[in-house]
């Protein structure tokens, strides 16, 4: 009888236990997940004006790790861009959101031997700039490499059938990324920014970007790649106000393994345009970094 009342009891409490709500944190977990307007062409719409928040390849201080950073050598840009992420639900979207290196996990870059050593002969000799070719590429109005133009500066997006269109107010640059299923050009061909060609796998755009040449730059601390420089990068629009954007460089020639590096594209609040943006006229950079007036059309001897 005791067997039995016993099992009448567990059976019970098994049922207690389906009948209950499920808790809060289980609940949240079953939220659906957003799902973001749609384009004309029915792929998701991200058209609007953007900032790029905590995309960056600042390394771990571990020891042995390559080079600490350091200040800019150029003129610094203000940060004069507010974003819409403000309200309860856009911070609880960002909070504990990894940003920066994500792989490797110590953040320590998987330099080859032969390119660390190479790029820690280099970086000193940038403090001050022993040449032109030591300046940062920023700084003497090279086109963006895929880490920089972030922060200081937004973005204005615009989607037509078949094409993603990123505009920068960096240097007026425009990238425009074919969406329409065509292959990539043909390797001869070598381009400042890539060759981007993109598709989309449901809510996530993927931009697969070859053919770089060699003239632009990772960053302070890595400030060149090779033309092996291949990216693939995921914008996934995950709340009205925030795309969540993942990036992963593999460049053989310098690094031994892909890099992986995350951050957020964070909405404008009210309107916003580009600004003008001159990176050349009346720039003072030239001369306060070589401490002297540089005339119309001279370069500094033996620079």
């Amino acid at each position: 009888m005791r067997t039995a009342l016993f099992g009448i009891s567990a059976a019970a409490a098994v049922v207690a236990m389906i009948m209950m709500p499920a808790p809060a944190n289980a609940q949240e977990k079953a939220a659906p997940k957003y799902v973001a307007p749609r384009t004309a062409d029915g792929h998701p719409d991200m058209q609007g004006a953007w900032a790029r928040r905590g995309v960056g390849l600042q390394e771990s201080n571990a020891p042995n790790s390559p080079l600490g950073d350091f200040g800019s050598t150029g003129q610094p840009y203000p940060t004069v861009f507010n974003t819409g992420v403000s309200t309860t639900q856009d911070r609880s979207v960002l909070q504990g959101r990894p940003t920066g290196v994500i792989d490797p996990a110590d953040r320590v870059l998987p330099w080859r031997p032969e390119a660390d050593a190479a790029r820690r002969e280099f970086i000193p000799k940038m403090i001050p700039p022993a040449s032109l070719a030591y300046i940062e590429k920023s700084a003497r109005c090279v086109l963006p490499g895929p880490l920089e133009a972030d922060d200081r500066h937004p973005y204005q997006i615009i989607q037509r059938p078949g094409y993603f269109v990123m505009m920068y107010e960096y240097n007026h640059v425009t990238r425009v990324i074919p969406t329409d299923g065509r292959s990539h050009v043909g390797p001869d061909i070598r381009l400042f920014m890539g060759d981007p060609v993109g598709h989309w796998e449901g809510e996530t755009l993927v931009v697969d970007t070859t053919n770089f040449n060699d003239k632009t730059s990772l960053g302070r601390t890595v400030p060149y790649h090779s033309d092996a420089l291949h990216t693939i990068e995921r914008y996934t629009k995950i709340d009205p106000n925030i795309i969540d954007y993942q990036i992963t460089i593999e460049d053989p020639k310098m690094f031994t393994r892909p890099i992986k590096i995350a951050g957020t594209f964070q909405a404008a609040a009210g309107e916003t345009e580009l600004m003008e943006f001159a990176c050349a006229e009346g720039s003072q950079t030239l001369p306060n970094i070589f401490g002297f007036e540089l005339a119309p059309g001279r370069v500094p001897a033996n620079r």
